[in-house]
């Protein structure tokens, strides 16, 4: 609340967070130093605006940095902590021009250029300069990554050649659809943050158009957790209780698996004083569900976060040739200071289907062990959609007399 940060002024922690993140925002922003012209590499990345749709902003992500690949590469993000993560992506610099989305299909110079160093292996030098000095805003929300300042361009030019991969050039090449180039590319092994960027700037698919950032990556996690779901659908069902347990930037991750066919559902459970909480005793509990047969609306309570927790999970189920019932808890505690963006949900539950499953003969046995590391116990059982019908299904079993 409002009145909280103007009692407290950072000193007193009054939101019950390790740490302000006003001040540490402005911390970040005093460290970043803003030039008007720029010999810089990109990651490489673009970042496609959504605000004033079908026009939008667009243009590729900057820094000096002597590894500037990490900068935008949510895979290998895990192991730093949330500080060092906004160190990283203050860095970067959001350069922006004026472009409207269906050019993609016939490219300026300049969305040309943008195109071909996102489809490098490895960082693109460039040379760019602004109009004006870019702005100190170090950008924060839930679904992507943070990142520094921010200029409008005035030009900007490619210093080196791009290395594009193969497969990369063969698929923005070959005229498949974005869906179908989507998977190919995972299936190669391309990170699904390079393949996000990919979708970005308008390089795959038939009707080809920028697609906002924002949008992209819960579109690229959908489409290739959806092409997963009809490959695990042919697999024999687990016969065990799996359950999955990580703890990582403030966030606590509890996956159970279930026996039989597949179903997801993902539910929300944000600790008072969390980041979205700041007021009150009570936590807020959210959740989505699917069924087998799949959603036919969006995931609007959890939104990108849902997406990006089941194509992990899926990965798993991928891996070891098995389909079954999926239950994510994710608590999100008062440690998790700063909104990041939704690849942490999808690499952190990734960290933990590595790990070492614990296994149960029943239902209630997981619940309950899944009870003793939540701050709130029991009260988010009553959102989950997949445990009220797996209890619906049992009572109706004990109702039916069974055949003499």
């Amino acid at each position: 609340m409002p009145e909280l940060c103007v009692k407290c002024k950072g000193t007193k922690l009054l939101c019950g967070r390790p740490k302000c993140p006003l001040l540490e925002r402005a911390r970040l922003l005093a460290s970043v130093k803003a030039e008007k012209r720029m010999e810089a590499a990109s990651p490489p990345s673009v970042f496609v605006g959504r605000i004033g749709y079908p026009k939008v902003f667009v243009g590729p992500m900057v820094a000096r940095d002597d590894n500037p690949e990490v900068l935008d590469l949510p895979e290998a993000w895990s192991k730093f902590n949330l500080e060092d993560i906004a160190r990283l992506r203050a860095k970067l610099v959001r350069t922006k021009e004026l472009i409207d989305v269906h050019q993609a299909k016939d490219p300026n110079r300049d969305l040309h250029e943008m195109q071909i160093s996102v489809m490098s292996k490895s960082s693109v030098d460039m040379e760019v300069e602004f109009r004006k000095e870019p702005k100190t805003e170090l950008s924060w929300n839930d679904i992507t990554a943070p990142h520094g300042l921010s200029g409008e361009l005035e030009k900007f030019r490619l210093e080196d050649n791009p290395r594009v991969p193969r497969r990369v050039d063969e698929v923005v090449s070959d005229e498949m659809k974005a869906g179908e180039a989507l998977f190919d590319l995972y299936s190669h092994g391309i990170p699904v943050s390079r393949i996000y960027n990919l979708l970005s700037v308008g390089v795959l698919g038939i009707d080809r158009k920028l697609v906002p950032t924002r949008w992209s990556i819960t579109a690229t996690d959908d489409t290739i957790g959806k092409a997963l779901i009809t490959k695990i659908k042919d697999y024999k069902e687990l016969s065990d209780y799996l359950l999955f347990e990580y703890y990582n930037h403030g966030n606590r991750y509890e996956i159970l698996i279930l026996p039989g066919e597949w179903e997801f559902d993902n539910v929300e459970v944000y600790d008072p004083g969390c980041i979205w909480v700041t007021g009150g005793e009570k936590p807020i509990i959210i959740a989505d569900y699917e069924p087998y047969e799949g959603r036919t609306t969006y995931a609007d309570n959890i939104t990108g976060a849902y997406y990006a927790a089941r194509l992990a999970v899926l990965e798993y189920l991928q891996r070891i040739k098995r389909q079954g019932k999926v239950l994510v808890i994710r608590e999100i505690t008062p440690e998790y200071w700063m909104p990041v963006g939704v690849w942490q949900i999808r690499e952190n539950v990734r960290q933990a289907m590595k790990t070492k499953a614990m296994r149960f003969d029943t239902l209630d046995q997981a619940l309950n062990e899944i009870d003793k590391r939540l701050n709130v116990r029991n009260e988010w059982r009553k959102k989950s959609e997949l445990l009220a019908r797996i209890r619906s299904r049992e009572a109706l079993m004990r109702w039916i007399p069974e055949e003499e």
